[in-house]
């Protein structure tokens, strides 16, 4: 049963919204810190900073009946003992939010909840400064590793409007000059230019640099910079990729070179000619010179067809509605399919109700972010400016991890008969066959022939064949030799 704003019916009660996201289209998400926040009752809400409508989604809170309301603001409560975060709905009435569903807390809401975890908490707590800081970074930690998530400091600055709201408005926080110290710092950080060939000295490690105290943790800045294929001057989100989205390396042998790359949803790259796949001895596309030469663009027989693989099971289904059986990953830098059973049972592996739950929403439309995008030992997202939180990606399943992360199995070098070569660096990426897939002795890859095109038929003109009778060989050429002239009947019956 679902609730919506478009119903006729009478509008069920409710107070509160569990497992919520946002969104403005069914095919993209929106972290709620874009709508006006209201500090006080005397505030009004101003505009949203999407021109887009925002719309709250979720279910009720002790009801199986889905949520689908318009909403205009949002505030924070942090006078109780954990914070209310509620939305105001455009009948003027405010929803408060309990938990988010898994995916929308990890890919979108996820440094505002830190944030707002953060204001909580020093709110509760400023009597007590000796050690905010540090006392700050252990609660922070212990809330949210629970759920697979590492706050940084650069959750905490992309925030920092709020917190300089809080800091000009709440008397609790106008004391404090630790927040006072960090606003300044963000403030003189944004408005100073950069000199050329420096960053910014954000960082996304686990604990702040001001935690650190100069001394060197497991990952320094000098451990990033001793790999070539991983350094601070990559400025790509995701160097699989080409500019135009494309992977970097061929689907079919997983290696690099001249590729043709599809500019449909699939986003992958193929070997076209055979001379291209000679040195992975890759099975290509078959195309001659003569024919890509003639081509200003290729499109695959599986988004020509609108045919895609799931990514966990393989099975090739429809992938246009409205008989839609795989779904696409919402990523813009993302290829993958998937049916909503196999995504789900992946998304919520522990959660045999939930799993099924967010299966009947994926196949109402429901965007989703898949597996891919977080690191399947820890749960945590890539972090390129970190050379141990940089992904090496499956080719072949939905599993990454982060390098820090790879087990000891999965080597870049093969060590006698007990250990198979499983990583490799290739173009400033990690690109590894994890321990589900055999690895083929003859091309040192996992095995192939994992890529399925749909069936075209071939058509054949009756014409051709009667006037090029000579090549024809077995019983239909003895038919057509055996004919009376006087009939075309037998031509016309020839199968096409």
């Amino acid at each position: 049963m679902m609730f919506d704003d478009d119903d006729d019916g009478v509008e069920p009660q409710f107070d509160a919204v569990d497992e919520y996201y946002f969104e403005v289209t069914k095919e993209e998400l929106v972290c709620f810190s874009i709508l006006p926040f209201q500090f006080d009752e005397n505030d009004k809400v101003g505009d949203c900073d999407s021109e887009k409508k925002v719309y709250l989604r979720g279910v009720m809170d002790k009801s199986p009946c889905l949520v689908h309301k318009q909403v205009v603001a949002w505030r924070v409560g942090l006078d109780c003992e954990q914070p209310n975060i509620s939305v105001l709905s455009t009948e003027g009435k405010w929803i408060k939010l309990l938990n988010p569903w898994k995916c929308y807390k990890h890919e979108l809401a996820r440094s505002i909840l830190i944030t707002v975890q953060m204001l909580h908490f020093v709110r509760r707590q400023h009597r007590y400064k000796r050690n905010l800081w540090d006392r700050l970074w252990d609660h922070l930690n212990a809330v949210f590793i629970k759920l697979g998530i590492k706050p940084a400091i650069d959750d905490l600055r992309k925030h920092y409007p709020l917190i300089k709201l809080f800091l000009e408005r709440d008397k609790a926080f106008m004391k404090l000059k630790i927040l006072d110290r960090f606003i300044g710092d963000i403030t003189k950080t944004m408005e100073e230019p950069r000199a050329s060939g420096t960053k910014l000295q954000f960082t996304s490690s686990d604990e702040p640099r001001e935690r650190n105290n100069g001394t060197n943790s497991e990952y320094d800045d000098d451990d990033v910079n001793d790999d070539s294929d991983y350094n601070e001057h990559s400025n790509s989100d995701d160097d699989t990729n080409n500019d135009d989205g494309a992977d970097a390396l061929c689907a079919l042998c997983d290696d690099g070179g001249n590729l043709l790359s599809c500019i449909g949803q699939c986003k992958r790259s193929f070997h076209p000619r055979k001379e291209d796949g000679k040195e992975s001895k890759c099975k290509t596309l078959g195309y001659t010179s003569a024919q890509l030469k003639e081509m200003d663009s290729y499109l695959c027989k599986n988004c020509e067809y609108k045919q895609h693989q799931c990514f966990k099971c393989g099975e090739l289904e429809p992938s246009a509605e409205p008989n839609a059986k795989v779904f696409k990953c919402n990523n813009p830098t993302c290829g993958h399919f998937y049916h909503p059973e196999c995504v789900a049972k992946l998304l919520e592996p522990d959660d045999s109700d939930g799993s099924c739950e967010l299966a009947k929403r994926i196949m109402a439309g429901m965007p989703f972010p898949c597996p891919v995008h977080w690191c399947f030992e820890c749960g945590r997202m890539e972090d390129r400016t970190q050379r141990a939180m940089q992904f090496a990606v499956c080719r072949r399943c939905p599993k990454s991890y982060h390098r820090e992360c790879l087990p000891r199995e999965i080597s870049f070098e093969t060590n006698g008969k007990d250990i198979q070569q499983r990583a490799w660096k290739l173009s400033g990426i990690v690109m590894i066959y994890c321990l589900d897939h055999k690895i083929c002795k003859a091309t040192g890859n996992a095995e192939r022939g994992h890529v399925k095109f749909p069936h075209t038929p071939k058509i054949t003109e009756v014409g051709d064949l009667s006037k090029e009778e000579g090549k024809m060989v077995g019983k239909w050429k003895r038919s057509i030799d055996h004919c009376s002239k006087k009939s075309t009947m037998v031509l016309n019956r020839l199968p096409r």
